[in-house]
């Protein structure tokens, strides 16, 4: 599995990123740590240079070995990456995967997680042949949430201990999108 752009329109790209662009990828998660960090474990003050290499090195190895599909999200104009937006934890045998996102501070309330939610869902039922996406969204993560919502995600409740978050379980909401959603 080769593609690796799947979105493009005059202001916004969403593709596979390369080591090459670490150091982008670091300054928007740098710049994002207040908000993404409240939700997601990796993103503290101590994520660096080379955690953003190793990420996008093991995201094109799993990218060639169909086991996971990372995207950025690249304003076109400026050439920031703006955001990312993934498929995880895929189950070939149940046609089935996680998709998690974020968005770069500055860059939130515009939509683009909507999009980037509803392009790589897409890419998923298309080339992917999944049945079955699934969002993830820590209790009070009511932005995540409002994302899957507009992407056109059912909500199926709220599961207990559904994540683990700096060592302690939470509870979280769990969305889904099958391809009829789109």
């Amino acid at each position: 599995m080769m593609t690796r752009q799947i979105y493009q329109d005059e202001k916004i790209e969403i593709r596979a990123a390369t080591e090459l662009e670490a150091i982008t990828h670091f300054a928007a998660v740098q710049a994002s740590v207040a908000e993404i960090g409240e939700w997601e474990s990796w993103c503290t003050d101590k994520y660096s240079l080379e955690d953003s290499r190793k990420y996008l090195t093991d995201s094109e190895h799993k990218r060639h070995r169909g086991t996971e599909f990372n995207f950025c999200l690249f304003e076109r104009a400026s050439g920031n990456l703006i955001g990312s937006v993934g498929i995880n934890r895929i189950s070939q045998d149940y046609k089935f995967s996680n998709l998690g996102y974020w968005i770069r501070t500055g860059y939130t309330g515009q939509g683009l997680a909507t999009l980037a939610v509803r392009a790589t869902a897409q890419f998923a039922f298309k080339e992917l042949e999944l049945t079955r996406l699934e969002i993830v969204a820590m209790d009070g993560n009511d932005r995540s949430r409002r994302v899957a919502e507009k992407a056109g995600a059912t909500s199926e409740g709220l599961h207990r201990n559904r994540l683990y978050y700096h060592g302690q379980p939470r509870d979280a909401w769990m969305y889904s999108l099958i391809p009829g959603d789109l």
